[in-house]
């Protein structure tokens, strides 16, 4: 319920941002234990929410629905002097939107949103939030970063098939890319060092 209703209302988004995130040259000051309560518990409800602006019950995207709650919402954001941590908890929401129709994620609509925008704090959000969306890892002790390596294939064959329509896509798509390349160093890396102790 939740998540459904983040996704179809931007005041509910909105106000979970204001409560987490201090307006940009909003002073600072001491909360209460009570609004410490409630910026942990809505920050909690932002990085958790794993749906996204115009999902639909069967997990596809309604693009115009997505685009008006985009709109609202960063005008909201806006008036309060959030705008810039707004569209990075934005992007980061997107991070669990679908692939599109010719399977690169993310799907035609947010590609085309992000292009049209051109926030790179959304576009940081993205990168940020599909890099954290992929959870915990297993691997045997001397594997070392093929996972890694074998997704950082998969987002730069996307990056170099967006870079002519989505060049915005693209970067995001080639920033995750090299994040991965360079856990696979650091996972060779540690199953060498593995290695050399046994």
């Amino acid at each position: 319920m939740l998540n459904h209703a983040l996704a179809c209302e931007p005041d509910l988004f909105v106000d979970l941002v204001k409560r987490v995130y201090r307006g940009k040259n909003e002073p600072a000051r001491r909360p209460s234990q009570r609004d410490e309560d409630y910026a942990t518990q809505a920050w909690w409800v932002l990085h958790e929410w794993v749906g996204f602006p115009g999902r639909r019950d069967d997990g596809t995207l309604d693009s115009e629905v997505m685009r008006n709650w985009v709109v609202a919402a960063r005008l909201q954001l806006s008036d309060s002097d959030r705008a810039d941590i707004g569209d990075e908890v934005i992007g980061q929401a997107f991070a669990h939107s679908p692939s599109g129709d010719d399977d690169i994620w993310p799907a035609e609509p947010v590609r085309e949103l992000l292009e049209a925008i051109g926030s790179r704090d959304m576009e940081n959000g993205l990168v940020i939030g599909r890099i954290n969306s992929r959870g915990v890892t297993w691997r045997g002790v001397y594997d070392g970063g093929e996972q890694e390596r074998t997704l950082a294939a998969s987002y730069r064959s996307g990056s170099n098939s967006t870079k002519a329509a989505w060049p915005r896509t693209s970067r995001v798509l080639r920033e995750i890319a090299e994040s991965y390349e360079r856990d696979a160093k650091r996972e060779d890396l540690r199953a060498e060092l593995d290695a050399d102790q046994i």
